[in-house]
């Protein structure tokens, strides 16, 4: 694309049949993003699903548009899981989705399912089933009377030791 035109040989981006290649973008990824430019609703914009406003992240973070970027977090830190912005964190480099994801993981009632878990990853399994573990036992030792308290600390380090 940015070299200089040898003649009548014909140059990219110039027609259909000879486009400006984008390395592993897809077309609806890149649609979607296009959609920010040219939308068909002015008024409310066309994307509304984590799926699209995820084609908008992957588009803006890898051509460094900082300001869709930032439009793109912002509207799927509503939309996704706490699952999906520990990936999404670590993929697109949004550090401070971590932390509340985790918390978010943590104080639920559900453990993770083996789908979560798998799409986790084991590394972040286990550190969510450590952190799970260290608020439960924290929360059980409030309740108990201050020497109970100390046993079940002792407790629960010699198990942990042990594993």
């Amino acid at each position: 694309m940015f070299t200089l035109n040898p003649g009548d040989t014909p140059v990219e981006g110039r027609s259909d049949e000879r486009p400006i290649p984008l390395p592993d973008v897809k077309a609806v990824d890149f649609a979607r993003f296009l959609s920010l430019f040219y939308p068909s609703n002015v008024i409310d914009g066309d994307l509304s699903t984590f799926d699209e406003w995820t084609s908008v992240l992957r588009i803006s973070h890898r051509y460094e548009f900082d300001e869709h970027y930032n439009l793109a977090v912002q509207r799927l830190e509503h939309l996704a899981t706490a699952i999906d912005r520990i990936l999404l964190a670590r993929e697109y480099d949004i550090p401070n989705w971590r932390e509340s994801a985790y918390y978010d993981i943590c104080v639920r009632e559900d453990s993770l399912t083996y789908d979560e878990g798998m799409r986790l990853g084991m590394a972040d399994v286990v550190l969510i089933a450590d952190l799970r573990q260290r608020i439960r036992g924290v929360v059980i030792c409030l309740t108990l009377p201050p020497e109970q308290r100390i046993r079940w600390m002792i407790y629960t380090a010699v198990n942990a030791a042990q594993q």
